[in-house]
């Protein structure tokens, strides 16, 4: 169980710029790839048969963000900011195209919304003394969104609500949504599996054995009763992860509270399709086959080796690729660093021309986790392999 405090500086920093303008190797993970974004799709309707063949290639997601400032006579009364995704496959537009239309209502603030909040703010400044309004930093809505998991088989996609209408604190709400990424379709936990009632009990043990007990939370067996109806999960890198938004099982200083079933736990529980291969961690991958998308860099660190592919499906920060060995006490330790990149954008990728040995020799360590690059004995595949270095 992990607990998340929402911070409150976020809201602190917006209502004032408002007010200014007005170990050991542990177990191996799995492969993605990408090309640009698809053309404008018209209208799709739901299916349930893949678009194409079987893909190999991963999705590739990116956002992009659009702010609003609504004024009444000169005075900035709400600002809203809604998220723009934009979803590309290789070789399968219609179910990027059917992905993206599925997400874009989620990640968008409404017309409707805007004035509702826009009317509140007018009522409410009008109540406020001289003083008051010199004080004014206006309402918001602020939505944001990542990819916490993009491969050939699923994308995962974990988004935020954040909401002030006055008062001490924001009202914050975060939200999942898996999408088949073979048909676009956007994925209920029913889909995941062929005995819904099992896995539903499995999350219940999980939930209860964590927090039944707890004197800090409260309603955790309704909560663990429903935590699958609706859109407070997703399968991410590890696992899948159940979340209670905060008030829902605790205070405003419990914040948010996860749950988190491994796939080692899964198993028999969901299909195994929704597993990641070994090739894939999150959004990134490892690859012989670059799937269309652009090189940011190439590296010949062994003159006539193959050529491999490091392929990002989001935009990952803080890219770091290294070799690494092992010290006296068999820990694998970072060595020689071999490209530092401060961003490695979704559809983008590292050419990298290099040896295989018989233990890992490279490793690359992003804003999203750290990596040893492997390549599997059994049938050539090349991995992914958790590590802390």
């Amino acid at each position: 169980m992990k607990k998340r405090i929402i911070p409150l500086l976020l809201s602190v920093f917006m209502l004032l710029s408002l007010a200014a303008c007005g170990g050991d190797v542990p177990a191996e993970t799995s492969t993605p790839s990408p090309t640009p974004t698809p053309e404008a799709a018209p209208s799709l309707s739901p299916s349930t048969e893949p678009i194409a063949e079987e893909n190999e290639a991963p999705a590739i997601i990116s956002f992009s963000y659009e702010s609003e400032l609504l004024d009444s006579e000169g005075i900035i009364m709400l600002t809203a900011q809604s998220v723009v995704p934009d979803v590309s496959i290789p070789g399968n537009d219609e179910a990027a195209a059917r992905i993206e239309e599925a997400l874009s209502p989620l990640l968008e603030v409404s017309s409707e919304k805007k004035q509702e909040y826009l009317d509140l703010a007018k009522d409410d400044y009008d109540l406020l003394s001289e003083d008051g309004k010199l004080l004014w930093g206006g309402y918001f809505i602020y939505n944001s969104a990542e990819a916490v998991r993009a491969d050939a088989e699923l994308l995962s996609v974990k988004y935020s609500v954040i909401d002030f209408t006055g008062g001490i604190q924001e009202a914050y709400s975060e939200h999942g949504a898996c999408f088949d990424v073979q048909t676009g379709e956007r994925l209920t936990a029913a889909d995941l599996t062929d005995d819904l009632n099992a896995l539903k009990a499995a999350v219940r043990t999980e939930i209860l054995d964590e927090a039944g007990d707890n004197s800090r939370y409260f309603d955790v067996e309704s909560f663990a009763d429903t935590g699958l109806d609706g859109d407070q999960w997703y399968l991410g890198e590890d696992g899948l992860t159940v979340f209670a938004n905060v008030y829902q099982i605790g205070t405003f200083n419990e914040g948010q509270v996860e749950f988190e079933l491994d796939y080692d736990e899964l198993t028999g529980l969901i299909d195994e399709r929704w597993f990641p291969d070994n090739g894939h961690a999150g959004t990134l991958s490892v690859s012989f086959e670059n799937h269309g998308f652009e090189e940011l860099d190439s590296l010949e660190l062994d003159s006539g080796a193959d050529t491999w592919y490091i392929l990002s499906s989001a935009d990952l920060e803080n890219v770091t690729l290294s070799r690494v060995e092992m010290d006296e006490e068999g820990e694998y330790v970072r060595g020689e660093e071999l490209g530092f990149y401060a961003e490695l954008g979704a559809g983008e990728c590292l050419s990298i021309t290099a040896y295989f040995m018989d233990t890992p020799q490279l490793a690359i360590s992003t804003s999203a986790g750290e990596y040893l690059i492997a390549q599997s004995g059994k049938d050539s595949s090349l991995l992914l392999i958790p590590v802390d270095l």
